[in-house]
């Protein structure tokens, strides 16, 4: 469990929120090609769709909202804009009792919107960040830990914010999960991050993209980025399963037994399980079985949030999944 500690939030995710308007298609190919798999349409067709559902999302959206219903404190630096879909996603932090008293209301600006083409049981999706302003708010050191991800373009000054107020807060540890936008930044200019991060959550591709190699294999993956500051790295390879390197020990987890249905978000969940149950004092082998069952609960439903396991189902469906348990490799 938690630890009895006077802060006034146990985690607060750092990072954009968005809308998501899931496109459902059927009218649609999949190709092969030198650069990997493409999705494609008829050029200048009207494409039929099958259905529209928009949600509230975005990574650190998704954790805040994760990790209140695993039984945390949770608070929220997102930023919204001044119209309609920011009150969609302010109504559904207060209905998930995330606070947002730390939340930034820029008037002038839109509300993050993404599309997400969902085409069979994977999803592709359009991005774009709106040029938020971004400075850490007053209050934020009144926590145990930081999750940061997904910030916009002009995200690199908050990084340095971060890092400074790491530095006068040692106690305060972080969980990164880097965006889009950071990921383009490369690993030089991440470092001064890495060099502050309790927890690193990356993909197989995002692994191999930050330490510029296409080994396939994880432990090297792992050690690479270790030695430039994470404790812990934990690598997820989608329906593969995971990897994680805390000290000395390297770990393998399997899947939790489900049956995909649509994929957005599974990282989010998987990052906010690890990372609850770390909050709560739980060993890294217990962790990843936490990651790897929100993952796959969210997996299940349309949307990021919605199979988001609450605190008591995850003992649950833990407890009664005695034999689903990370393995060590020598």
């Amino acid at each position: 469990m938690v630890k009895a500690k006077k802060t006034k939030f146990d985690i607060v995710s750092i990072g954009d929120c968005t809308i998501d308007a899931f496109l459902h298609i059927e009218e649609a190919e999949v190709h092969n090609t030198k650069n990997g798999k493409k999705l494609s349409f008829n050029y200048g067709d009207k494409i039929p769709y099958e259905s529209l559902t928009i949600l509230s999302a975005g990574n650190c959206n998704n954790v805040a909202v994760g990790s209140s219903r695993l039984g945390l404190k949770a608070g929220y630096y997102g930023t919204v804009g001044g119209d309609h879909n920011s009150h969609v996603i302010l109504n559904k932090l207060k209905k998930e009792g995330v606070s947002r008293d730390l939340m930034s209301i820029q008037k002038h600006a839109q509300t993050n919107f993404h599309v997400v083409l969902w085409y069979k049981k994977d999803r592709t999706i359009l991005i774009k960040h709106q040029p938020y302003t971004y400075h850490l708010p007053s209050g934020i050191n009144s926590t145990q830990w930081i999750y940061l991800s997904t910030v916009g373009p002009r995200g690199l000054k908050l990084h340095t914010e971060i890092v400074d107020f790491l530095k006068k807060n040692p106690n305060i540890k972080m969980a990164f999960n880097p965006g889009t936008y950071q990921l383009r930044l490369g690993l030089s200019k991440l470092k001064p991050l890495f060099k502050h991060t309790e927890i690193l959550f990356v993909n197989k591709e995002e692994a191999q993209l930050l330490v510029d190699g296409k080994t396939e294999d994880f432990r090297e993956l792992a050690n690479r980025l270790h030695k430039h500051g994470p404790k812990t790295v934990v690598i997820t390879d989608g329906l593969k399963g995971s990897y994680c390197l805390h000290g000395d020990a390297f770990y393998y987890m399997g899947i939790y037994p489900h049956t995909p249905f649509e994929a957005t978000g599974c990282g989010d969940a998987y990052a906010v399980g690890f990372t609850s149950a770390r909050v709560h004092g739980l060993s890294v082998p217990e962790s990843l079985r936490w990651g790897s069952r929100n993952g796959a609960s969210v997996a299940t439903k349309i949307g990021p949030q919605e199979g988001l396991v609450k605190f008591s189902q995850m003992q649950k469906d833990l407890r009664s999944h005695k034999s689903f348990q990370a393995k060590i490799i020598k």
